[in-house]
């Protein structure tokens, strides 16, 4: 017969007494649940005591603020509620961060983008996801945005820089064929050919050094090597990496890089050139240089004033080289006279040869100085992005400037495109074994060429 089994008689086998009894289990539960909470309101008042606040972060942190970590109170202001966030108004208290951009929609805060608690890291390595929150699709208080409104990564949704768009060509006024420059045939300063590289003319700021092509054989002081310091559009937006030596190009200066190859000589009774100055300079330093020449030598006077040599036909008279008159032998009349005739075949020479050479120029309706178009050399051609030549040290100049050997106009940008930026810089940087290519790599959020100084709050003892 086979045995019942009931709630009932399954219930007089369970022991009710078995809380009363000694059990390891229970007795550690016990120590534990009163011990635990005393340890952590004792470690609380050890904090407090101490003034210790690393118990409530998140994180060390970063290497600018680290010597606030003893300080939370100076960053997390506590408000009504019981949590202490980090205002804006913490920030700006030492930093005067700029505006972005006057018609900017939507201001994020600062603990937003820069988020600290995070370890060794630079806070303006900030996240894409800042800056596509935007620039994904960008909108404006005017409703017309300048740029382009849809960029969301460097890889994919990037458009091609500016200075390349829709065939955009190099502003400079100045003539310069890259390619005779390059060739091995190049006459050098002394008539001899020389193999030019472009590190003889283009050379980061604040680099000092010899250069190979500034030196003539006779100067006059106005063209001696001068130092070229950083121009006005070439100082960076951002601070977070310093604009050393190797930022950006110098400005080209013809004192540097063209005068030993290109001395503006004139006559070869004078030894010195001419100043490469604006035309009344040029001017008055021809008139002085044949006055003294003339005083020193009177009897020149007596003889006919012949062209000065410019690759025509020698033994040519002034008269014969105009237009118009007659083929004479002229005789100065008076040494003024003499200054005159001379120093106009000096300037016939200078204009219409050696200043055309480089410049573009207008002559004056009548008699008068012509007048040099004003010298345009960009000296950044990226104005919203930064770029460092030092960081890219590595490279030759022609593996980006890939069109610079067979350039042969001025028009001619010769600057790299996105796609040859892409195969190095890769948004995932490191972790695709590639260069980094975030947004903050080249741009910035705020300018801070327009940070204003800010006076400090704290004292020694406060952080």
């Amino acid at each position: 017969m086979p045995r019942v089994r009931t709630t009932k008689s399954l219930a007089k086998r369970i022991d009710l007494q078995y809380f009363t009894r000694r059990d390891t289990f229970r007795r550690w539960r016990l120590w534990l649940s009163v011990a635990v909470p005393v340890v952590a309101l004792g470690w609380l008042a050890y904090a407090s005591v101490s003034r210790d606040q690393n118990i409530y972060t998140r994180g060390p942190l970063s290497p600018a603020h680290a010597v606030l970590t003893t300080n939370c109170a100076l960053c997390h202001i506590r408000t009504a509620d019981y949590q202490a966030s980090v205002p804006d108004k913490a920030c700006l208290a030492c930093h005067d961060g700029p505006l972005h951009n006057a018609q900017q929609t939507f201001t994020p805060t600062c603990s937003s983008c820069h988020v600290e608690h995070t370890g060794k890291v630079r806070l303006a390595e900030v996240s894409d996801s800042a800056c596509t929150q935007c620039h994904s699709s960008l909108k404006t208080t005017n409703g017309a945005p300048t740029i382009n409104a849809h960029i969301s990564s460097f890889d994919k949704r990037h458009p091609e820089f500016a200075a390349l768009r829709a065939e955009q060509s190099d502003p400079g006024t100045i003539k310069l064929n890259h390619y005779k420059h390059l060739l091995p045939t190049t006459r050098g300063p002394n008539g001899l050919p020389v193999q030019m590289v472009c590190g003889d003319c283009h050379r980061p700021t604040n680099i000092d050094g010899v250069w190979p092509y500034s030196v003539a054989v006779i100067q006059p002081a106005s063209q001696q090597p001068m130092p070229v310091a950083a121009t006005d559009t070439q100082q960076r937006k951002r601070r977070s990496i310093e604009a050393g030596a190797g930022a950006y190009m110098a400005s080209i200066k013809y004192v540097n890089q063209c005068a030993a190859c290109h001395p503006l000589q004139f006559d070869s009774l004078i030894a010195e050139p001419a100043p490469h100055d604006k035309p009344e300079v040029v001017h008055a330093f021809i008139v002085k240089k044949y006055t003294e020449y003339i005083d020193a030598h009177p009897e020149v006077r007596r003889t006919p004033v012949l062209a000065i040599d410019d690759g025509m036909p020698l033994g040519l008279t002034l008269s014969v080289l105009r237009p118009t008159g007659p083929i004479v032998q002229m005789l100065a009349n008076s040494p003024v006279d003499w200054v005159q005739q001379r120093t106009a075949e000096a300037e016939r020479l200078l204009w219409n040869k050696n200043c055309k050479l480089c410049h573009l120029s207008t002559d004056h309706p009548g008699p008068g100085l012509p007048q040099s178009v004003k010298a345009i050399i960009p000296s950044r051609w990226f104005p919203r992005a930064e770029f460092d030549h030092q960081a890219h040290v590595m490279l030759t100049c022609v593996a980006c400037h890939v069109t610079i050997p067979n350039s042969q106009k001025t028009s001619d940008t010769n600057l790299p495109g996105i796609a040859l930026c892409r195969q190095c810089h890769k948004t995932a940087g490191a972790s695709r074994q590639a260069a980094e290519g975030r947004c903050f790599e080249c741009h910035s959020y705020h300018d801070w060429r327009k940070e204003q100084r800010v006076n400090g709050i704290m004292n020694i003892s406060q952080p």
